[in-house]
């Protein structure tokens, strides 16, 4: 098996069977999963809202805790268990498409395919649905980061040259330049989410212990080991959840941006998603440590 264009090719059958990865949805659970990764996304922003503006009286940190667990990782549990669910392959050869997820394998005879049919909003993810010759819309529709890729498979493999014009969408323009771009993977979310807020939660930290103890050892001397580890955790947790938020405020703002430039703007979509994603860059790496010195500014 090679490696073309982003995809797979398969080259031990007689024609060369492009594979592309994602998930496969009915109509009732793409929408199920949309309006719970919707949920997700739209709860960041208010929960940060109510942080910056809630003084009176502040938000606190066990009620950040729940507002985050409750809105924000509630809703990505059933989202994480639909998905490995509906994960699956398509594959592309001269005559077919098939769909092959969990329990079952659904093969679509290329000639078949009259339309193809790009999410307008690309919620849970860039993807497409496929309408047949007779009218019927294929009960399952397919995510994939590959999507642009894959209906491009379907025109230079398959032949079908309604996958071609889907190909030019603004969605699957807005995808591909996503696929491009955004780093991804657990170790990314690590190394940004729980390694860097060490940074900003040992600073906030230490200034509690001097405020509340008189040193950078006054819990522990005072209330012993337990207490001051406790105390730490909860810091760190904090600060975590508060760069979550931060973070995602200007996702909210790069995607919008990168997707409205892939409507009014199809040549710069691309250029659009890198400047966003170097803003976004900028603005968490940079902005977190200049917010942290306003802090503790006289």
């Amino acid at each position: 098996m090679t490696a073309v264009r982003g995809l797979s090719v398969n080259t031990n059958v007689a024609a060369p069977t492009i594979v592309a990865r994602g998930y496969a949805y009915s109509t009732p659970w793409r929408v199920i999963t949309a309006a719970l990764v919707a949920l997700s996304g739209i709860s960041m922003i208010v929960i940060f809202g109510l942080v910056l503006w809630s003084d009176d009286p502040p938000i606190t940190s066990g009620l950040l805790l729940v507002l985050f667990a409750g809105f924000v990782l509630l809703p990505a549990v059933p989202v994480s268990l639909i998905r490995l669910r509906a994960a699956a392959r398509v594959e592309v050869d001269h005559l077919t498409m098939a769909i092959i997820s969990r329990g079952f394998r659904l093969e679509v005879p290329s000639a078949a395919i009259k339309e193809v049919i790009p999410w307008v909003v690309p919620l849970p993810g860039p993807g497409f649905s496929l309408r047949m010759g007779s009218g019927r819309r294929l009960r399952y529709g397919v995510e994939t980061t590959e999507s642009a890729q894959l209906l491009q498979a379907l025109v230079d493999t398959a032949e079908v040259s309604a996958a071609g014009i889907a190909a030019r969408h603004p969605s699957l323009i807005y995808a591909a330049a996503k696929s491009a771009s955004c780093p991804g993977g657990w170790a990314h979310v690590l190394l940004k989410f729980v390694l860097f807020s060490l940074f900003p939660a040992v600073i906030l930290f230490n200034a509690h212990q001097h405020i509340a103890y008189g040193g950078t050892l006054g819990e522990y001397y005072l209330l012993g080991a337990r207490s001051y580890l406790t105390t730490f955790l909860v810091y760190w947790a904090t600060t975590g959840i508060y760069l979550v938020l931060y973070a995602g405020m200007w996702r909210a703002v790069a995607e919008a941006v990168s997707l409205a430039a892939a409507w009014v703007a199809r040549v710069y979509a691309e250029r659009a998603r890198r400047i966003a994603e170097n803003v976004c860059r900028a603005a968490y790496y940079g902005g977190v440590p200049l917010l942290l010195l306003i802090r503790f500014l006289p």
